[in-house]
């Protein structure tokens, strides 16, 4: 018995217990989730057309794409759905006081709402018919919000906390 303990030391002393644990690690950071490699794609990518991020998503376990909101060096405001593939985007000319950009694709519309000056206040979406009101986000210069369906045809209304119409997108 003593023989199979002095051996079993002899094997797993400090220096290999080390050795074997950073090869642990190493082995476990090697394998990175998917949703870790589309973030670090997105990084990249980003970096490489110069884009200031406004926001994004962390894609969760199954998701195979992130949305960004962003401002390209030209002064463009856009908002992406970045796959690292076929990268779905919208890009618009920023405006004075409010700027909407649309994204359609996957089943939704997302809208991405530039109000730097605009704490309060109200948006009011009309799409294909329907309706819907929702308040921007009065802690950030920006609001995103996703529609339940895909259209085509989106009208967007921004009212200040007055009630009075500062922006229409058709």
């Amino acid at each position: 018995m003593s023989r199979c303990v002095k051996r079993f030391q002899r094997i797993f002393r400090p220096g290999v217990q080390l050795t074997l644990l950073v090869a642990f690690i190493s082995a476990l950071s090697a394998c990175s989730s998917p949703s870790e490699k589309l973030l670090e794609q997105f990084t990249e990518y980003r970096v490489e057309h110069g884009l200031d991020l406004y926001r994004q998503t962390v894609p969760q376990d199954g998701e195979s794409s992130l949305v960004a909101v962003y401002e390209t060096v030209d002064d463009l405001f856009g908002i992406m759905e970045f796959d690292g593939k076929e990268n779905n985007y919208q890009e618009v000319e920023k405006k004075q006081k409010v700027t909407t950009a649309v994204l359609t694709g996957d089943g939704k519309t997302t809208l991405a709402i530039l109000h730097p000056d605009q704490k309060m206040g109200n948006v009011k979406v009309n799409a294909d018919g329907q309706s819907e009101e929702f308040a921007l986000d009065s802690q950030e210069p920006i609001t995103v919000h996703t529609l339940k369906d895909s259209y085509d045809d989106v009208k967007i209304e921004v009212f200040d906390e007055q009630g009075n119409l500062i922006e229409q997108d058709e």
